[in-house]
């Protein structure tokens, strides 16, 4: 997909009033996690020793607005940001609570990440930071993209954007169709993921910090699929999340209530030290269709718009990561190298999309399939599902112990009721 200027005056002028603009060889737009982590991939590939990079946000008062968490079998990026770390994973449906190995759960506090990462960005002396909210972004030629921002304009060889321009939603959602390598926006499946979280300081020591909950059930599901997490950091500190799949975003008073319910539940005497709360989208929409993209291809998506996040569960930290280096890679070999995109193998898609259609349709059911995933199932099995990293055999044990008609329905639903 190119986005070229077709008039010829048009083209022209755009081209001559670009000559006095400022040049950089990238610009990012968004420092969240996606932004960052491929501005580090292409400081660690040596990309910004002769090049230039800009990086654009809208807010640069974050602090600590957010956490991330991620399975794996060693730490990805720096071992600095994670603040803890656990072993094992409690099973509430099954006897024996294993550890996760090869796996570890880590925690990573958004503030953390910010710094550690911008810190060394800093240092490099071809990194610029504008604090901006970016209009629109325009290719008039061959590796040559206006981006204009509510102060100035500049020009610059790569766009990578986490977020979409402000100018022209409709016009910029088309443009991310097409790149996803969609011919129309798909009336596609929509859920969130919403949360509201306490993190907790108590007054005795309540919480094992060696093992911590996925998913806690043992909640009214109100028409939803809700649940709880548990993180212990360690005693007496904890964050204690409530968490809604559903079409419709929790109400805070409500989730608040549920989270204090629980409290009083255990008689935990506490005291608050933060609350977080967000929503994910949890679609199938973003996913990208193509494995590489167009050789004229220099305005890119990242992040969420780019099909980061897993539709089912909301985790992409660990993808943005593995696909900033990448494409950083791809970067560096200069042409000789297509850009990949973050397409999914299809299965997974699949089994996505039918799952979503039953939290969608029948969000009751949502509650006994996944208590039936880990009564049935070993955590490390799962995990390496959610991964994407099973083979065909694992995936058959998994749906073998599940009820099956519900996902029956919904691919019959997906084949023949679009």
């Amino acid at each position: 997909m190119t986005f070229l200027i077709k008039s010829p005056l048009i083209f022209k002028l755009s081209v001559q009033n670009s000559s006095h603009l400022s040049l950089f060889n990238y610009t990012i737009v968004g420092a969240g996690a996606s932004g960052l982590w491929l501005a580090d991939s292409m400081l660690n590939k040596g990309l910004l020793k002769e090049n230039t990079l800009c990086i654009i946000e809208n807010d640069t008062n974050k602090v600590n607005d957010r956490t991330w968490c991620y399975w794996a079998k060693s730490p990805i990026g720096y071992q600095d940001i994670i603040s803890k770390e656990w072993n094992l994973i409690k099973n509430l449906y099954r006897k024996n609570n294993p550890e996760i190995f090869p796996y570890k759960y880590y925690h990573v506090k958004s503030h953390d990440f910010y710094e550690h990462i911008k810190n060394r960005l800093k240092e490099n002396p071809n990194v610029f930071w504008k604090n901006d909210s970016v209009i629109d972004v325009n290719q008039i030629a061959e590796k040559k993209i206006i981006i204009r921002s509510g102060q100035e304009s500049w020009v610059s060889n790569y766009v990578f954007l986490s977020s979409l321009p402000t100018s022209s939603k409709t016009a910029e959602q088309q443009k991310l169709t097409h790149y996803l390598g969609k011919q129309v926006e798909e009336e596609s499946l929509f859920l969130w993921q919403s949360f509201v979280g306490y993190r907790i300081k108590t007054s005795k020591p309540f919480f094992n910090p060696l093992e911590m909950i996925m998913m806690d059930f043992n909640t009214p599901q109100s028409k939803f699929t809700q649940f709880f997490y548990e993180l212990p950091f360690s005693e007496n500190e904890a964050l204690v999340e409530f968490t809604r799949f559903g079409t419709q975003i929790l109400d805070y008073d409500y989730a608040i209530k549920q989270i204090e319910d629980r409290l009083k539940a255990k008689n935990i005497a506490y005291e608050i030290l933060e609350i977080e709360k967000g929503a994910i989208p949890m679609s199938p929409k973003f996913d990208h269709l193509k494995n590489y993209l167009p050789e004229s291809q220099n305005i890119i998506y990242i992040g969420a718009l780019a099909g980061a996040l897993k539709p089912t569960t909301g985790y992409g930290f660990k993808r943005m990561y593995h696909y900033a280096e990448k494409l950083a890679q791809a970067l560096k070999q200069k042409g000789n190298s297509p850009l990949p995109t973050m397409k999914r193998k299809w299965r997974f898609r699949l089994y996505d999309i039918l799952l979503l259609q039953i939290l969608n349709d029948t969000p009751y059911l949502g509650k006994s399939i996944f208590e039936a995933l880990f009564k049935n199932q070993p955590i490390t099995r799962i995990l390496k599902f959610l991964d994407e990293d099973t083979t065909i055999f694992e995936e058959i044990l998994i749906f073998s112990r599940l009820s099956i008609v519900p996902f029956l329905k919904s691919l019959f639903r997906y084949c023949f009721i679009k």
